[in-house]
């Protein structure tokens, strides 16, 4: 089996970023030679005009995933990782943070408590104590996960724009 046949096939079965350690694991591939066939991949995908992307997240994840102008139409088909309401205190989260536990449970109400519980059991939200509260931001696989930057400032702001259109 050839390494952009393996290659391609984690990045199909992994319904999360890759890192490119473990694609170069899986492979018998240097960093170097897996960055050069997922280039390549990308490539081919293109140029058949496909409904599939490999897309980078952050400077060393890749994600296969459908492309944007297709999620309208899918969305009934994929599974959402959390529930609405459940979304929407991390998206506070995510805007707001760092932001204490009781904030969040002021502005989202007493169910917060248990989304709080869930985001962190799911690895979307990192919790430190503060105090008798906990400090709350998101984690690299919330950015990952949803294709945000790692980067907590830019997070904000494409979060920021992503409320604005809606």
């Amino acid at each position: 089996m050839q390494a952009k046949q393996v290659i391609e096939a984690a990045l199909f079965v992994s319904s999360e970023p890759v890192s490119i350690d473990k694609l170069a694991e899986i492979s018998g591939k240097t960093r170097d030679e897996v960055r050069a066939i997922v280039e390549e991949l990308r490539k081919d995908y293109a140029s058949r005009d496909s409904a599939i992307e490999i897309r980078s997240i952050g400077d060393d994840h890749y994600l296969m995933q459908a492309k944007d102008a297709l999620s309208g139409m899918l969305i009934e088909l994929v599974k959402p990782a959390v529930a609405q309401d459940v979304l929407k205190t991390l998206s506070l989260i995510a805007l707001r943070q760092p932001i204490t536990q009781a904030e969040v449970v002021k502005a989202r109400g007493s169910s917060a408590y248990a989304h709080i519980k869930e985001l962190i059991a799911k690895g979307f939200v990192a919790a430190a104590p503060a105090g008798r509260t906990k400090m709350l931001t998101t984690t690299e696989k919330f950015s990952d996960y949803f294709g945000f930057s790692r980067d907590i400032a830019e997070v904000k702001k494409q979060i920021g724009k992503l409320l604005m259109k809606s």
